[in-house]
């Protein structure tokens, strides 16, 4: 995770990019941009507040060999010799242009940052930052001329919302790749083509895949038949993945499946997931408290019926489900039902 308030914005340069596919072209501007420290500030906030809950690296990646990831040979360009930062900046320009090759990618004015005295994961780092604005919202510029106040419409790049963003880091480890994406109809553009970058296979990474597959398996497999159990099964995964340090898949399996059938299911469609995603997901793994807690936020523990009603439910115990809710079926009026126990209301 970033530190924002340590950061400190040294240098800009602002390009624009089209798209290739339709023709389109680049502009190349002359110069950096002059900061002043206003504008740094407000600046730095913009571009890295959307790194600050990242929780997944990357490294470059190519098939071949890594020296011929072109922006891993820029990045590191940078890093040792930051007065080659503007005409390296010209070279990304060209590099993403290159890569805009679909109809679908929208021409974008392209920031390209360069940032000292950066804190991730408590290392000190520096960082070149690859920003792309695609949008351009309105908003309304007020202005007093002849005794009067007049009201103008404009378009202008919101600062409440980062479109495609990737942060390279000079670690200890290597450079390491943080990226945002809140246009990811384009994703594999922008990571495959453009960046080139694979996961870091860490215990964020690996926390996030697991609990991905099992919300996953609950829903095409467990919650076949009744959403009950779909819910039931993914807050049993969290407790498990919460009470352990280390998870071992067959641990996991022995506890949350009775039968081994079920646990067969489980594997061939642990196999099936990480094949239809692309993911390695291992067979032990050191749990991260950060992205557990992530994903405890998106589980969604309602239950939409098709009478208007809704249940929804908030266990601090994941057995509450089994002991006090109960499905059937009402053969007199021909339709299931649910039965909630409780001894009082809660005001």
């Amino acid at each position: 995770m970033i530190n924002v308030e340590t950061a400190k914005l040294g240098q800009l340069a602002i390009h624009r990019v089209g798209n290739k596919h339709k023709g389109e072209g680049i502009f190349v501007s002359q110069e950096p941009v002059k900061l002043t420290d206003d504008l740094s500030q407000l600046l730095t906030d913009y571009f890295l507040k959307p790194f600050t809950k990242t929780t997944e690296k990357f490294h470059f990646v190519h098939d071949v060999d890594l020296s011929y990831n072109p922006l891993n040979g820029i990045s590191e360009n940078i890093f040792s010799d930051k007065s080659s930062f503007f005409e390296n900046s010209v070279l990304i320009l060209r590099h993403l242009f290159d890569q805009s090759n679909h109809p679908h990618i929208k021409t974008g004015d392209l920031f390209i940052t360069y940032f000292d005295k950066m804190h991730h994961l408590g290392e000190r780092v520096k960082g070149i930052g690859i920003f792309k604005s695609e949008r351009k919202d309105a908003f309304f510029q007020v202005e007093e001329k002849d005794k009067k106040l007049t009201i103008n419409t404009e378009k202008g790049i919101s600062v409440k919302k980062l479109d495609k963003g990737c942060l390279i880091l000079e670690t200890e480890e290597g450079l390491k790749v943080l990226s945002v994406d809140n246009n990811n109809y384009d994703a594999e553009y922008w990571k495959k083509d453009f960046l080139k970058i694979d996961y870091v296979h860490d215990e964020n990474y690996e926390t996030d895949a697991f609990l991905d597959l099992c919300k996953s398996f609950a829903k095409d497999v467990i919650g076949e038949e009744t959403r009950k159990d779909e819910i039931d099964f993914v807050n049993h995964s969290m407790r498990f993945v919460e009470g352990n340090q280390e998870v071992s898949v067959d641990d996991f399996s022995d506890v949350l499946f009775s039968d081994e059938e079920t646990k067969g299911d489980f594997k061939d469609y642990k196999k099936a997931f990480e094949v239809e995603f692309e993911l390695e997901i291992s067979d032990s793994f050191q749990v991260s408290q950060l992205v557990l807690e992530k994903q405890k936020r998106t589980i969604k523990n309602a239950i939409q019926l098709d009478t208007n009603i809704q249940l929804r439910f908030n266990f601090e115990d994941p057995d509450s489900m089994g002991k006090f809710v109960e499905r059937g079926y009402d053969e007199s009026k021909g339709m299931h039902y649910y039965k909630v126990f409780y001894n009082e209301e809660v005001k």
